[in-house]
């Protein structure tokens, strides 16, 4: 009895160390596992680090790509805007317009009618802002010639009688239509300014009626109105002209204002 007693004891110890060794191996088991797990994890972890760096630089060499064509872009658009700007503003320097317009156009004609292109830049150079004119001008007055009358004060002259200004109209209406002697004024009339040599020059239109003309080596500018019955006030200022002592005096040449005249 005492043997199997022993017996029982030894079998009793050895199933308590089995049990020790499988919680053992258990618990073994258990932290391979979780070592595993733990290197699995963080292999995985350091793999979505890197493939995230990856793209967040990719991202930031995309963002630096895009700013640098951003600057680009905003730069050409500035260039744009300041050669649009160069345009606009050469446009308004080289391009007439307004009354520089006009006398723009009015040059062009005077170059195709065969003005030399020397004389206008001469009178441009010679030009002053304020002629030096007489201090008074003169006034006369005279018949206007008409279909019915072309008889005595038909003429007024100027520049000492070295200008003649003479000219004709149509004949005013009754209410019947007939003719009468004077002039009508409120039809067109046309002008002549004749100097000593032959050279004339006229000026066409409804009075009242602005026109200058060269002789002598001044310029004298002419104002026409209409006065009484059958008459024409023709007022008369004589004022230097550019570069006269360097021109021949015996030249005339008409620049009606506002297109009268020829």
């Amino acid at each position: 009895m005492a043997i199997g007693l022993k017996e029982g004891r030894r079998m009793a110890a050895r199933a308590r160390r089995w049990t020790l060794v499988k919680r053992v191996l258990l618990l073994a088991a258990f932290l391979a596992v979780g070592v595993f797990a733990y290197e699995t994890g963080a292999t995985r972890t350091q793999y979505r680090v890197e493939r995230m760096e990856e793209r967040l630089a990719a991202q930031d060499a995309d963002i630096a790509r895009l700013e640098a064509e951003k600057a680009e872009v905003d730069r050409r658009r500035l260039e744009a805007v300041q050669n649009e700007m160069a345009l606009q503003a050469r446009y308004d320097r080289d391009v007439p317009t307004g009354e520089r317009k006009a006398l723009f156009e009015m040059l062009l004609e005077r170059i195709d009618a065969g003005l030399e292109e020397a004389r206008i830049a001469f009178l441009l150079r010679e030009a002053a802002p304020e002629p030096v004119c007489d201090p008074e001008p003169a006034t006369k007055r005279f018949v206007l010639a008409t279909p019915l009358h072309d008889g005595a004060n038909a003429s007024a002259q100027f520049a000492q009688g070295a200008i003649t200004v003479t000219g004709e109209g149509a004949a005013e209406l009754t209410e019947e239509g007939l003719p009468q002697a004077w002039f009508d004024p409120a039809a067109a009339v046309t002008l002549r300014f004749t100097a000593i040599g032959g050279d004339a020059t006229e000026a066409e239109g409804k009075l009242p009626l602005d026109h200058s003309m060269r002789f002598g080596g001044n310029e004298y500018r002419f104002a026409a109105r209409a006065g009484d019955r059958s008459f024409v006030r023709v007022t008369a200022l004589r004022c230097d002209f550019p570069g006269a002592d360097a021109e021949p005096a015996t030249e005339s040449a008409a620049v009606p204002p506002g297109g009268s005249g020829g």
